[in-house]
């Protein structure tokens, strides 16, 4: 039987600890699959439904609604990068590249709860997290996702790196 694990990827430099810390760990361990997994925040809403809506704007609108697209391709393209990297680190450590998944999706319903529903869906022994540290207020009022996700995963560990 395989151990399946999902790395939460956000870009961080924990993120890459974890990553680091999982090639050390499990590096040449047979039977491994990882899958590196990134949820995009929520783009804001623009206030239009459909592409065809766009032309009865004000081309300043329009101007930003493009900015915007071209910000979004830019997070994209460094996540990318990112995962990239993580990959590399792993394959350097001897885990087999065909064992070795990249998934970005669009946030759905929380980023905590969407890595929790992959997991689940994908049947994950393990989930690793980098530990961003937000300041206490934040903690306080938010949460962190490293926290929601230890106080709410089931039939898996948690492992959270820092």
């Amino acid at each position: 039987m395989k151990s399946r694990i999902l790395i939460a990827m956000d870009g961080s430099k924990n993120a890459i600890k974890a990553v680091e810390y999982v090639a050390r760990t499990v590096g040449k361990t047979k039977g491994i699959q990882i899958t590196l997994y990134h949820v995009f925040p929520e783009a804001p809403p623009l206030g239009i439904e459909k592409e065809a809506t766009l032309k009865h704007h004000p081309p300043s609108f329009r101007e930003g609604i493009e900015d915007f697209r071209s910000w979004l391709k830019q997070k994209r393209a460094v996540m990318e990068k990112v995962m990239d990297k993580a990959r590399e680190i792993l394959v350097k450590a001897g885990i087999a590249p065909k064992n070795i998944k990249v998934r970005m999706e669009e946030k759905k319903e929380g980023i905590a709860r969407d890595i929790l529903k992959e997991a689940e869906k994908g049947k994950y022994d393990t989930i690793i997290v980098g530990r961003r540290g937000l300041t206490a207020t934040k903690a306080f009022f938010f949460g962190s996702i490293s926290s929601k996700i230890v106080q709410h995963a089931k039939n898996c560990t948690v492992w959270v790196v820092e």
